[in-house]
């Protein structure tokens, strides 16, 4: 996700979301009432008999709904056309759905902008800077390192084994070494809690097993994980990001904050320390009892939740915003969406 600008007088925030994440993201900070503004495509008619044609145009919407098509990568923000341009191409009042895909900007624009919501907003910019796995293809060859990041992938430069058939045993033996050293070397350096060393052969299993041997991978700062893939390039580590090994480790990372709050709010729980639902909340809030908020995406625009956060606010409580789909956010569900820890 991309900050723009934010327009302070219009309390407008001008947004490029770069990955389907952060499609995700502007669907739990989109309100109703909310007005988005962005480029779409409407029809056009010059009269009733008119077929009709597809016009260019900026339309603001006051947003009635939303829905995130993980499927095809789309936002869809429905509401009332409250503004246009070119204003001949539009009918004010009438409805139109915004399809907002990555890299497509939008301007957002409510009567205030909450600081918990904000943190949603600058946690998503955070994260897509952030390193979130450190990758490296190989094969007997050359050995290929990358980074995951929240926007996309960063490469980094090529390692090349230098081996040679034309070597003796003991030479290639010993650069063979040199090169799972370095591929270690490498992994370990890697500014990452987790990398995954994949490739299509033997030579995934070789590092493996010299780091085992040499006592190096015990030594190692890093949780390394072994996969295979077809080929030890670029369209190997794409491979490797689409799989479902990769999205099982992004998930537990991304839940690992949240899971160490739900503990904390379960010991609490059995010694009165910890309260649920907007009512106890937001007493405990008042009576200054607690300390943080926790609060699934999904009820950040009910009302009722709104007036407790806005109090939490307003007492210098933290506000923790939970992922509603994550195994954490279903287990606070059964809590009715919000809890506090004391």
């Amino acid at each position: 996700m991309k900050i723009i600008k934010f327009y302070a007088a219009e309390n407008a925030l001008k947004v490029r979301p770069d990955t389907i994440d952060d499609l995700f993201t502007l669907q739990r900070i989109i309100f109703v009432d909310d007005l988005v503004k962005s480029e779409s495509l409407r029809k056009f008619k010059s009269s009733d008999s008119d077929k009709g044609e597809m016009k260019e145009v900026r339309i603001t919407v006051k947003v009635e709904k939303t829905e995130f098509d993980k499927t095809a990568a789309r936002l869809r923000i429905m509401g009332k056309i409250m503004d246009g341009h070119p204003l001949e191409y539009v009918k004010l009042g009438s409805y139109h759905t915004l399809n907002i895909a990555p890299e497509e900007v939008l301007e957002i624009r409510k009567s205030e902008w909450h600081d918990y919501v904000v943190d949603v907003v600058k946690n998503a910019v955070s994260d897509t800077k952030k390193a979130r796995l450190g990758i490296i293809v190989v094969d007997d060859d050359q050995a290929m390192p990358a980074y995951l990041l929240g926007y996309g992938v960063e490469f980094r430069p090529e390692i090349h084994s230098k081996l040679s058939k034309r070597m003796s045993q003991k030479d290639f033996v010993e650069q063979q070494k040199k090169y799972y050293q370095e591929i270690l070397d490498v992994a370990n350096g890697m500014k990452v809690d987790t990398v995954i060393i994949a490739g299509p052969g033997f030579a995934k299993d070789d590092i493996k097993k010299f780091g085992e041997e040499s006592g190096f991978i015990k030594k190692m700062q890093k949780k390394l994980i072994f996969e295979s893939v077809s080929n030890a390039e670029r369209t190997g580590v794409y491979e490797l990001i689409r799989s479902e090994k990769v999205a099982t480790l992004l998930q537990k990372e991304r839940i690992r904050l949240e899971f160490q709050l739900m503990e904390r709010f379960l010991e609490g729980l059995g010694i009165g320390k910890s309260k649920t639902g907007t009512a106890e909340v937001d007493e405990a809030i008042t009576n200054y009892e607690a300390e943080k908020v926790l609060v699934n995406d999904s009820v950040l625009s009910d009302k009722k939740v709104q007036h407790v956060l806005a109090n939490a606010e307003k007492k210098k409580v933290k506000i923790e915003v939970f992922n509603s789909v994550d195994e954490m956010g279903q287990q606070l569900h059964a809590f009715n969406d919000i809890a506090c820890i004391a």
